[in-house]
Order: structure tokens, then C-alpha cells, then sequence
């Protein structure tokens, strides 16, 4: 149950980067200079976020316990990002996955895992 946030949301990735490119509306904001940089980087913020509250929540507490769950977070969240990429590249027609991309989701889940990070250090400290 831990987990089922970050999993939910990672359907949700999944769902959205199946989209054709050719069912993606022409708005003036999908037409703003890198958009979908944004969007990755904000999908894969929110997993990271959720993947460290799940493990967070699974694997106890402590100094030590702290290292795997951000290590695992990390870990996880980037390889779904590289594997949703491979996935655009090889089989969903008319999308394509590039490096620039596995970057970006990288960057987001390590953004959102360190943002957890601070959140709960902060939260320790009592003024």
C-alpha cells in the first residue's frame, strides 16, 4: 500500500507519454519553447516525491534508513525514466525518445527526492 501513490502516478506517466504526437492539441502553451521539458521534469518531481514517501514509509526509520531511501528513490525513479524513453523509442509510433528527455526525467526525480529530503530534515528541526 506504501506504494500505491507512486504507482498510480507512474500509470499516469505511462499513459500520457503513449499520447500521439499528432493528438497533442496546437495551443499557444504546448507551443511554448521546450513545454515538454516542463512536463517531464514536473511528472518525474512528483514520482520522485512519491517514491521516497513510499519508501519512506516502508523501510523505517533513521541515518542509515535515510541513504536507502533516497538511494532507492533515486534509483528507481530513473530507471522508469530511462525505460519510459526506451519505450517511446521503440515502440509507440509517432513518439520518440531521446537523451535529452532521460535527462530531464532524471533531473525531475532527483529534484523531487531531494525536495523530500530538506522536507523532512526541516521537519525534524524543532525551534
Amino acid at each position: 500500500m506504501h506504494f500505491l501513490p507512486a504507482f498510480a502516478w507512474g500509470m499516469l506517466i505511462l499513459a500520457v507519454i503513449s499520447i500521439p504526437a499528432g493528438s497533442i492539441p496546437k495551443t499557444a502553451l504546448f507551443q511554448f519553447p521546450h513545454f515538454d521539458k516542463v512536463v517531464h521534469f514536473s511528472m518525474f518531481a512528483v514520482f520522485g516525491i512519491l517514491l521516497f514517501v513510499g519508501f519512506f514509509n516502508n523501510m523505517g526509520r533513521g541515518a542509515t534508513a535515510a541513504w536507502k531511501h533516497v538511494s532507492a528513490s533515486l534509483f528507481a525513479g530513473i530507471l522508469f525514466g530511462v525505460l519510459t524513453e526506451y519505450l517511446q523509442f521503440c515502440c509507440i509510433e509517432s513518439r520518440h525518445g531521446n537523451l535529452a528527455d532521460v535527462f530531464t526525467n532524471s533531473f525531475g526525480t532527483i529534484f523531487g527526492v531531494f525536495m523530500m529530503v530538506i522536507t523532512r530534515r526541516r521537519s525534524r528541526v524543532k525551534p
